[in-house]
């Protein structure tokens, strides 16, 4: 099976507050890794697609790419393309706490925890579309 990127370098020019100067090769990996999560996001949907597995609906595509720019442009701005740090909590040497006041995520809704990893903007797309479940929508 053949990786699905649904963005390019001059997608996320387009799209993005402002354009790429890093490394293209950085931002081919964001890329890919974010139409990963572009795909998680819209397992269950239901669209046309071509042989090649991408939308043939040019609404779908176009909020595809759109989606993808959006959660590499978070991930450029928070500089956590991972989402360990999101995932990370506070950290406290002695007295002294650096973060959130919990250790951990487990008072978040999965929403939230999502929202910290890939930011709002590609759910808010996906879910204009039609393209995402409601449980993934709900807070």
């Amino acid at each position: 099976m053949v990786m699905r990127v649904y963005a390019t370098e001059a997608d996320f020019n387009a799209v993005s507050e402002e354009a790429w100067g890093g490394d293209a090769s950085v931002l081919l990996k964001r890329l890919r890794a974010a139409s990963v999560e572009v795909e998680k996001l819209t397992r269950r949907s239901r669209y046309a697609t071509d042989d090649d597995g991408f939308p043939t609906d040019a609404d779908i595509a176009d909020a595809f790419t759109e989606a993808t720019c959006a959660i590499a442009e978070y991930w450029t701005i928070t500089d956590d393309p991972t989402g360990a740090e999101a995932n990370a909590g506070a950290v406290k040497i002695g007295s002294v706490s650096l973060g959130t006041t919990s250790s951990n995520n487990d008072n978040l809704t999965e929403r939230q925890k999502l929202e910290r990893r890939i930011g709002t903007t590609a759910i808010d797309i996906l879910t204009n579309v039609g393209l995402i479940q409601a449980a993934v929508t709900h807070t």
